[in-house]
């Protein structure tokens, strides 16, 4: 095949390397005069290589007069990605600090952005905020980032400034005002996760970006209302992005499986007698044996129930009834038989899965069921289910044992992974389906807000028949990488503590009412190495708070959600100090921000209309955590 350009020869000629060398010249040459010809293909090029861009709601950006976009602000690229997918020319506002780097100084030129100097005083930043209100009356588009910062935690928002407001107030005419919503970048390493930029790996390449432009909001907006639109834009990505995410049972897999997890600890069990360790490969050739055995024995019946305290042989039932495509149902030990009862007639239940040891302490008075005990699946198992079982977790990759061993392939993300009864205070107990989806999803979002690492371990004491329990202390910490502490009374205070102490737990999931026993009966050492401690269930009274960190050296922080948001809605944590600027993410006597992926308002219980900060409403809440549907 000919090579050469201006002749049929196989090789390239003089000639041809010339005309290449002219064509770079001239290519180059037109780049000094029109920078845009040159940079704007080359930037094309290199956001959709090192990123994988998704954009929807361009239409939403009118095609000519003024219009004002208004963006979350989360690496120091934003301004590059909204200019790759923006349906027309942008200016933006930026800081005038910038123009000192070389290439942020060409882009501003380029784009002929108004800069901003907080150094200049008020007359200085009146000038600029004059410059943005007359480019608007000139039918301009302008993008502004409200935040005036990056984010420094998690990718939670910071406050949003008013200047806006003043500049839409002063314009001449009214101008729409489109909100951009820049989702999944935190973590890229352009952002301060890890509280660093650029000295980190990526997580991924491509590394996946949704931007949303939002429908227009009409004037007068305030700095609140744009921000909730941006909060809900993420919902509602969030929703759609849900697709992408694994079955909690699935990902388990996939997280055991890594060769770098087979050794460490997933699970440490202080239900009974001498602690036993778990290791990623000890739990996952468990669950798959549970799940061999249990498959003959558990009768027709789609959702199967679980009397079992919090421990590994807990966590192993719930996962091995997953693998089988089961809906499990921790049945609430501390309830009357009558909500028992109602359980089982809502859920059409036949069989239990219990342990002969906590059956003798706890008895279940059921008629119609089939109990099933643990003890009786680790004597019947067979060395050789044992060996095939752990020779596929030594040598197969997690998809593979996902696939070709336990045949999860078809389990999808909306099938129902638990049902989780209410106490059945004011009635009969109400179940609560909640979806892989609805799991997975708060996990996720729980990971990024809370900043789980996979060395972080979890005092485990809550029960996994309350959803607190179920999803943070039995898939989170597996999800990500990380490991549980599991004991089973969270009132024996003592025990707690020195279990706290013993094993170096990093995170603690508790309520209030828990942590006035620990108060008053730990020693003061017992808690010195959590970093994380999240009360949730009831109101957390400030007093407490600080009582505890008095003594502990550690702050409780607040958090709320509800079983029927599977349940995390929001949480306290630490705050941020990264470069020099503070992002406050903890107020005591709140419950802090929501978690990534979930919007919240408080509406007028009658007419739904928005309430005003301070006010008092209904609360409702927007995300991939929100429950199917109550069960029946």
């Amino acid at each position: 095949m000919p090579l050469a350009l201006l002749t049929d020869r196989a090789t390239l000629e003089w000639a041809d390397i010339g005309l290449l060398a002219g064509l770079l010249i001239a290519y180059v040459a037109a780049g000094l005069v029109y920078p845009g010809l040159v940079l704007r293909p080359f930037f094309w090029v290199v956001t959709r290589t090192v990123y994988r861009i998704r954009t929807s709601g361009t239409e939403h950006v009118p095609a000519t007069g003024p219009v004002l976009l208004l963006s979350n602000h989360v690496t120091y690229i934003d301004w590059l990605l909204i200019w790759s997918v923006s349906p027309r020319k942008l200016r933006f506002v930026a800081w005038a600090g910038w123009k000192q780097n070389r290439i942020f100084r060409w882009f501003f030129q380029y784009t002929n952005a108004i800069l901003i100097d907080g150094n200049g005083g008020p007359r200085q930043l009146l000038k600029s905020l004059n410059q943005i209100a007359a480019a608007l009356d000139a039918g301009e588009a302008v993008c502004m980032f409200p935040e005036g910062a990056l984010s420094r935690g998690g990718g939670t928002m910071m406050p949003f400034h008013r200047g806006f407001e003043r500049i839409v107030g002063a314009a001449k005419r009214p101008i729409p005002i489109v909100p951009v919503c820049l989702n999944q970048l935190w973590g890229s390493v352009f952002s301060y996760a890890k509280g660093k930029v650029f000295w980190k790996w990526p997580e991924r390449v491509p590394y996946p970006v949704t931007i949303v432009f939002g429908q227009q909001i009409p004037s007068p907006a305030t700095a609140l209302g744009v921000r909730l639109a941006i909060q809900e834009l993420a919902a509602d990505v969030a929703i759609r992005e849900s697709d992408r995410l694994l079955p909690v049972h699935r990902q388990f897999v996939r997280t055991a499986a890594r060769f770098k997890n087979l050794r460490r600890i997933a699970w440490i069990d202080c239900s009974a007698g001498t602690p036993r360790e778990f290791s990623y490969f000890k739990a996952l050739v468990g669950s798959t044996c549970v799940a061999g055995w249990l498959r003959s024995r558990i009768g027709p019946a789609k959702t199967v129930g679980l009397w079992m305290p919090t421990g590994v042989g807990s966590a192993l039932a719930n996962i091995a009834l997953n693998f089988l495509g089961r809906t499990t149902a921790n049945l609430n030990y501390t309830a009357g038989t009558d909500s028992l009862r109602s359980a089982v007639q809502q859920t059409g239940m036949t069989t239990v899965v219990t342990s002969k040891k906590f059956l003798a302490r706890m008895p279940l008075e059921l008629e119609g069921i089939t109990l099933i005990y643990m003890e009786d699946a680790a004597a019947g198992v067979t060395k050789w289910q044992r060996i095939r079982a752990a020779v596929a977790v030594a040598v197969l990759p997690g998809w593979a044992i996902d696939r070709f061993v336990l045949r999860l392939r078809s389990h999808s993300l909306d099938d129902i992974a638990t049902v989780i009864f209410s106490s059945g205070s004011t009635g009969q107990p109400k179940g609560v389906r909640l979806s892989h989806r609805n799991i997975a999803s708060n996990t996720s979002a729980a990971v990024v807000h809370l900043s789980i690492v996979p060395g972080d371990r979890f005092l485990g004491v809550l029960p996994f028949f309350h959803s607190f329990g179920y999803t943070l202390l039995l898939w989170l910490p597996v999800q990500a990488g990380g490991s549980a502490v599991y004991y089973p009374d969270p009132r024996q205070a003592k025990e707690v503590g020195e279990l706290c102490k013993k094993y170096g737990c990093t995170g603690f999931l508790s309520t209030a009412t828990f942590m006035r026993f620990y108060l008053r009966r730990c020693d003061k050492d017992d808690f010195h190495t959590l970093r994380l401690i999240v009360c949730g269930a009831e109101k957390l009274p400030a007093s407490l708070a600080h009582e505890f960190e008095e003594k502990f050296g550690v702050l409780p922080m607040e958090g709320y959600g509800c079983t029927e948001l599977a349940p995390v809605v929001a949480a306290n944590v630490a705050d941020e100090d990264v470069a020099g600027i503070k992002q406050i993410r903890n107020k005591v006597g709140t419950v802090g921000h929501p978690l990534p992926g979930i919007a919240c308002r408080t509406v007028d219980p009658d007419t739904d209309t928005p309430r005003s900060p301070g006010e008092d409403g209904m609360l409702q809440v927007k995300g991939p955590n929100l429950m199917p549907g109550y069960l029946g």
